[in-house]
């Protein structure tokens, strides 16, 4: 018999049958339900073309609940490990089901930052100075503690390798003290963090629809003018001579894209006047 995983929602239904309701047979799904009927826990009931599920030993199936799915834990706390708790590790899941694998977890939370100037930051109640040496960045696990001042600028940097050569684009903000941030992996984490801070958001991506697509749904949507996208002074001459390849390709899919930021209204224009769009990392130098 295929070994599924129970997750919060069929669990919650269990319980409520745990606890004497009778349920739509629309409601389990049919593996679960197949199941408990071959097992000889669940009863049909029918009343005309419509039916029903009624548990016929609650503490039977209690039993093969916790031996087969749960590694012993009751109901009520599998639920509680299987709904996103972002202190809940595998250790946890050991602990208390035997199977680290029980629950899905995504372990790999945070995102990358990088500087090319020391920043003052903090984890929980711990300072540090943020200063990762060229040829690195610093991944940061713990986003709902991280802090850094008001003051700087956060800039986020689409494309990895913009990313991995910051120090290369220094030209471009030569005047910021500014944190550059990564969206890989592609995740709401970085998303989340920018959300509870006060900083203004830069954002510097490709110079064409995808990426404005991207700044448009995943930042400016959340964060409003507290975010901006980059623009640098000569990108007009650089888009005449940019990938009209690229631009047709994108065409189809963004020609009707509502340009929410009102600010980026002349930037859309410029890339349909040309026809071309530029990709970021023409500008590492």
């Amino acid at each position: 018999m295929e070994n599924r995983r129970l997750s919060a929602s069929i669990a919650r239904k269990i319980q409520r049958m745990l606890e004497g309701e009778t349920l739509p047979s629309s409601t389990l799904p049919s593996w679960i339900a197949q199941e408990l009927l071959e097992e000889g826990l669940l009863s049909v009931l029918s009343k005309g073309s419509r039916k029903s599920y009624r548990l016929i030993d609650a503490e039977a199936c209690m039993q093969y609940i916790g031996n087969r799915y749960t590694g012993g834990a009751t109901l009520s706390r599998w639920i509680e490990l299987s709904e996103g708790n972002e202190e809940l590790d595998r250790g946890v899941l050991v602990r208390e089901t035997g199977d680290s694998k029980a629950i899905s977890l995504r372990t790999f939370r945070g995102f990358l930052v990088n500087c090319y100037e020391p920043l003052e930051a903090a984890i929980r109640e711990s300072t540090f100075t943020l200063s990762p040496l060229e040829g690195t960045a610093l991944f940061i696990q713990s986003p709902e503690t991280f802090r850094i001042g008001e003051d700087i600028l956060i800039i986020g940097i689409e494309n990895g390798e913009n990313f991995r050569q910051i120090r290369r684009q220094r030209y471009l903000f030569e005047k910021q003290k500014a944190l550059f941030v990564s969206r890989y992996p592609q995740s709401a984490d970085l998303r989340n963090w920018l959300m509870r801070i006060p900083n203004p958001y830069l954002h510097f991506g490709d110079f064409d629809l995808a990426g404005i697509h991207i700044y448009l749904t995943e930042f400016y949507r959340f964060l409003g003018n507290r975010a901006s996208f980059f623009v640098p002074t000569d990108l007009e001459e650089r888009l005449k001579n940019g990938n009209s390849t690229l631009y047709n390709k994108q065409y189809a899919y963004y020609k009707e894209m509502k340009v929410t930021d009102p600010r980026l209204e002349p930037l859309v224009e410029m890339i349909h006047r040309y026809r071309r769009v530029y990709e970021q990392e023409g500008y590492l130098e």
